[in-house]
């Protein structure tokens, strides 16, 4: 079972805890530490505290407050707000040593010391991954339905490869609805007449469904970049669970 942790967010601003909507015309709340304790007494699990105007004003998280924040409370909080570097972080961490004593800036270099190296690993085989996406015997191929919703994620996923200069050689649709019978079909068919009109209905709203598939695969054809390839999968009618279902996928694959 999930645990429930109520963990409030306090802007900060010239040691204050203000509020404001969509970050414009803030108000006075209350001091920060008053408010912190404030919180804590009420039961908040641990607090956030943002000062908002550190980065607009080209300079660090104000420490003083940091300080008397952790002097009073005794639960879990951290602090955001201008952090651009290593150093201005420890400046931080060193605000918390002075009043814990939990040496908490040490344990957090020796955290970072033991992934000493690891950078280098991750960007070598981030550089490996991507010459292969980019490698002449490598084919992407984007896989979909044919959902209006999930045609819009692939167009939208195409035009990030594109940007990033690597090119689309498959879209494979899958579920794409059956062709219609014809419209005289149900008129040809030998059943009572009430069906017949029931028939008729049900084919002219699978119509309109089929129509605006169409829709959809052609607006994502024509995002296509040039030489691709468009495959249509029928729907099987159930989930594939079986290799029997893959293949039969597999085999109604259509350009």
């Amino acid at each position: 079972m999930l645990a429930k942790r109520i963990i409030p967010c306090l802007d900060v601003r010239d040691g204050q805890v203000v509020k404001g909507v969509r970050f414009r015309d803030h108000v006075v709340m209350g001091e920060i530490v008053e408010l912190a304790l404030r919180y804590r007494d009420e039961g908040a699990d641990e607090l956030v505290f943002y000062d908002i105007t550190a980065s607009p004003e080209g300079r660090s998280v104000d420490r003083g407050w940091v300080e008397r924040v952790a002097r009073v409370i005794d639960i879990p909080f951290c602090v955001a707000g201008g952090i651009r570097s290593v150093d201005e972080a420890r400046a931080v961490l060193a605000a918390f040593d002075r009043v814990t004593r939990l040496h908490l800036l040490g344990d957090v270099q020796s955290f970072v010391a033991g992934f000493e190296g690891m950078y280098d690993g991750f960007m070598d085989r981030a550089r490996r991954a991507d010459a292969l996406l980019r490698a002449d015997t490598t084919a992407i191929v984007v896989v979909t339905t044919a959902e209006t919703g999930r045609i819009a994620q692939a167009r939208e996923f195409m035009e990030a490869l594109a940007h990033k200069e690597l090119k689309v050689s498959a879209v494979v649709i899958n579920r794409v609805m059956a062709d219609l019978p014809g419209a005289a079909e149900p008129d040809r068919a030998e059943i009572p007449t009430a069906l017949r009109r029931k028939l008729k209905r049900n084919l002219a709203d699978y119509g309109a469904l089929k129509h605006r598939e169409a829709d959809s695969l052609a607006s994502l054809r024509a995002a296509m970049p040039p030489g691709a390839v468009m495959l249509l999968g029928r729907e099987l009618g159930h989930e594939p669970r079986r290799i029997a279902d893959l293949a039969a996928l597999g085999r109604s694959l259509v350009g």
